[in-house]
């Protein structure tokens, strides 16, 4: 659950920076460039934004989480701590269990990419 701020239209675009690129983690990757699709390079830049400890992304993302009162580090390790097996909530606190089936997978396929993209060449089990 997001914490109460105060809405204003500023609060409200960062807000929806910050979950657009989280719900781009779950996402079906397309390979067609489209606008509707989310491609693997989208998907990977939503992943370094969300997971980098330095560098441009994790600038980016700082300074957006402070605007909201949000400490952009905490939340960093909180989705690598999820990449790494904590549980990722369910979209929806009600969820259907087709539902609830379509964001374990999404979870799994995920946690795959985080894997090739922290340990290129190397199998998930062997890590």
């Amino acid at each position: 659950m997001l914490p109460d701020l105060p809405r204003t239209p500023e609060a409200a675009l960062v807000t929806a920076i910050l979950m657009q690129a989280y719900r781009d983690l779950f996402v079906t990757v397309r390979t067609e460039s489209n606008a509707s699709f989310t491609t693997q390079s989208d998907q990977d830049q939503a992943i370094t934004f969300l997971t980098d400890k330095a560098g441009a992304y994790a600038q980016h993302r700082n300074a957006l989480c402070a605007l909201i009162g949000w400490d952009g580090d905490v939340l960093a390790a909180r989705v690598r701590a999820m990449m790494d097996g904590d549980d990722f909530a369910p979209p929806t606190p009600d969820a259907t269990p087709a539902t609830l089936e379509r964001h374990a997978a999404a979870v799994v396929r995920l946690r795959e990419r985080w894997h090739a993209l922290k340990h290129p060449g190397t199998p998930p089990s062997e890590t």
